[in-house]
């Protein structure tokens, strides 16, 4: 059967996106208008809290666990809710980190009325948290902390609060840093990390995980999913779990603590000596910036993460840097080659091919060349006696294998 669409059917098609997308927009610029509406000052909670809609205050309800109301109406739930604020409050600023304790802490600083740049996802966790609302004042866009939940929030503000921001931003950082370095982990296989470097028993393991499911809402570095969680630039966690179970015998790549935590920040970029080495190739015949350079060797980390040839990773270059004359491919080959031999690589469990070729169990490489030190002009993998495939000369074992 003929499934081709008649140019008459393509535009009928086209015209339905284009209207859809559009009306997407206006539902968008309806939403940002309402959101930062005129606020007058002073206010209080209640006040605040009738600015929103039925399902906003039905979120905060949920957040602070608050039983009994869903069927209240709007404005009996938020008699409910201010009544209730000074009991249930407290419980979601001790799941704070740093990052939200800092943004909390600069507005109250500044009397509970300020601006400060967040994204919409950010702006949402704190409104259904009903700890910040936006707003307009005087033409300009404005975070609130209504007075009750400032008081509240000045009352536990003290040096032990602080130090459970620190020991909160620690072990979010760890299980971030984790799954920077592993992919995909288990349920099971986190909480035994998270053993391993904290030294914590089976009900402060879950208070972490509980921790780490709150701090996700606002930082989205990770997710949840059936097989585990996972970092959030997984896009096939189950075929990361496929490449750890086909490796059984394989041992997790041994991190240290302060090692996972540095590469638990948001920004963090594993700059190896590979890494540092490409992205200066790249400047030097190029002439782009640092930050644009160290992008694009970001985007070849990624795509070693994802399981793509040297070969699809040229290509990739190609399309970004004029790469046309041989001697020039091959000099990004070998830095394409060498950058895949020691990144360190989810389906690998966090260690880097050229650290596997250095053990001698035979069952650390699975199927494919997942797992495997690449010399691209040979299509083999390297032996320790090999020349070394960064063009040095020197064998494999003396050089990128050392």
């Amino acid at each position: 059967m003929d499934t081709k669409l008649s140019s008459k059917d393509q535009k009928v098609l086209l015209n339905a996106l284009e209207k859809a997308k559009e009306m997407t927009r206006k539902m968008e610029e309806r939403s940002e208008q309402k959101r930062w509406s005129e606020l007058e000052l002073p206010t209080d909670f209640a006040n605040i809290l009738a600015r929103l809609s039925k399902n906003d205050l039905s979120d905060i309800r949920t957040n602070w666990g608050v039983s009994g109301a869903s069927a209240l109406k709007k404005q009996d739930l938020i008699d409910v809710l201010t009544l209730q604020l000074a009991e249930k409050l407290p419980a979601v600023f001790d799941l704070f980190d740093k990052a939200r304790y800092d943004i909390v802490k600069k507005i109250a600083d500044k009397g509970g009325c300020a601006y400060v740049p967040l994204e919409s996802r950010q702006l949402e966790y704190f409104q259904s948290r009903g700890i910040l609302f936006p707003g307009m004042v005087n033409g300009k866009k404005v975070l609130c902390i209504p007075p009750e939940v400032l008081e509240c929030f000045k009352a536990i503000d003290n040096a032990e609060y602080r130090q459970q921001i620190r020991s909160n931003t620690e072990r979010i950082k760890l299980v971030h840093g984790l799954l920077f370095y592993y992919g995909t982990l288990s349920l099971k296989e986190l909480c035994r990390q998270i053993h391993l470097h904290l030294g914590t028993d089976e009900q402060l393991t879950g208070e972490i995980i509980y921790l780490l499911e709150g701090a996700e809402k606002f930082h989205q570095q990770a997710r949840l999913g059936a097989e585990g969680y996972s970092s959030g630039r997984v896009w096939d966690p189950e075929k990361v779990k496929d490449e750890h179970r086909s490796r059984k015998d394989l041992p997790f790549f041994p991190f240290t603590t302060a090692e996972l935590i540095k590469a638990g920040e948001p920004d963090f970029v594993d700059r190896n000596p590979s890494f540092t080495a490409f992205v200066e190739f790249i400047r030097k015949n190029y002439e782009i910036p640092l930050k644009e350079a160290e992008q694009l060797v970001g985007e070849c980390v990624y795509a070693i993460q994802i399981g793509e040839s040297p070969g699809q990773i040229l290509q990739f270059l190609q399309t970004q840097l004029e790469i046309n004359e041989l001697n020039v491919m091959t000099s990004f080959m070998d830095r394409i080659v060498m950058l895949h031999n020691n990144t360190k690589q989810w389906f690998l469990k966090g260690h880097a091919p050229s650290e596997m070729s250095r053990r001698a169990d035979s069952a650390i490489t699975a199927s494919g060349t997942a797992g495997e030190v690449i010399d691209f002009a040979t299509r083999r993998k390297v032996g320790r006696n090999d020349p070394c495939p960064c063009g040095t000369g020197k064998k494999f074992k003396k050089c990128c294998g050392n």
